[in-house]
């Protein structure tokens, strides 16, 4: 997927052969730009958030999913 595309709030699924060892997992887009990670190095993504961690990855390595609708019962607000 293009970089172009990426947008806060998106859902999308990180490639199956993820270097990062979380390929397969879903997610949402938090923020899309340059990031500097902990190591210095700066990396060119979208910073995604699957639940128990938050990753830099590269459009490449991503693509639109559908969220499902929550069960009944539950709402989404903004905290």
């Amino acid at each position: 997927m293009k970089l172009e595309d990426l947008k806060p709030g998106l859902p999308v699924r990180i490639a199956d052969d993820h270097m990062s060892g979380f390929g397969g997992r879903g997610g949402i887009v938090l923020d899309v730009g340059t990031f500097r990670l902990i190591s210095g190095e700066f990396r060119i993504g979208a910073l995604v958030s699957i639940g128990e961690a938050r990753l830099v990855i590269e459009a490449a390595d991503l693509e639109i999913v559908d969220l499902y609708p929550p069960d009944p019962g539950w709402e989404e607000f903004k905290i």
